[in-house]
């Protein structure tokens, strides 16, 4: 048996600081924690540099600060953001917010573009990354996020996309379902497509465009909506 690190303890919560790049704090997360610490307080160092910055752990520190209880903590050496980074996406305990606020913090501007524009038109992340990236599927979107990867391919195209599938909504309470958005995606690159045509379409055919359960169908039934009493000389919209 080995002993690795050795764990100090102390009430001196003055001498503890966070690291400016870290996840937000969240209140009800320290709340629970508060909560789990008054029935059974379980061991659990947190980690610092040597400057006592806290790399993990910072919940913790605040629940033990607001019951007046002794801080246990593990002191490493050299750690920064770097390591708070790795702990965070091993652990996988940081939020999609906690990530947007980490690289917009570092003043990556791509995740600015991002959270001001999922702010501004309040689709979920992965529509809002959808729309930036002009893709309309992608499995691995969300962890090439996490990884600081984003990339905004037309702030342009996302906007106005946005716009076009917001103005459904007058017609389709479910607009913003993904799958959704991604077949209107789908439609905005079909050159045959006219989004106004469309709407004056769905003015006339009432409750028409319902809620599906995958991209596929929401082709079909746009193809329906938008072909219906099609004049013989107009071209008929084709999705597949």
């Amino acid at each position: 048996m080995k002993k690795i690190s050795n764990v100090y303890t102390t009430k001196n919560y003055d001498s503890f600081s966070f690291l400016g790049n870290n996840r937000m704090v969240s209140k009800s997360h320290v709340g629970k924690i508060i909560d789990s610490m008054k029935k059974n307080r379980l061991m659990s160092p947190i980690l610092v540099n040597e400057n006592r910055q806290i790399i993990d752990g910072q919940h913790r520190f605040l629940a033990q600060k607001e019951l007046k209880l002794s801080v246990p903590f593990i002191v490493k050496k050299g750690y920064g953001e770097k390591e708070t980074q790795i702990l965070n996406t091993n652990t996988k305990n940081w939020s999609l917010v906690d990530w947007e606020s980490y690289y917009c913090n570092k003043n990556i501007k791509d995740y600015h573009i991002f959270r001001e524009f999922r702010k501004k038109y309040k689709f979920d992340f992965e529509s809002t990354q959808h729309l930036l990236t002009k893709k309309e599927s992608c499995g691995h979107n969300l962890n090439i996020f996490r990884e600081g990867l984003l990339a905004v391919s037309s702030l342009k195209y996302a906007v106005d996309s946005a716009e076009k599938i917001i103005s459904v909504g007058e017609y389709f309470k479910d607009y913003k379902d993904r799958y959704f958005l991604r077949a209107m995606m789908h439609c905005f690159n079909v050159s045959e497509y006219n989004h106004k045509r469309m709407l004056r379409k769905l003015s006339y055919q009432g409750n028409s465009l319902v809620k599906c359960v995958d991209k596929k169908s929401y082709l079909r039934l746009i193809e329906d909506i938008y072909n219906f009493k099609n004049r013989k000389e107009t071209k008929p919209l084709r999705l597949f």
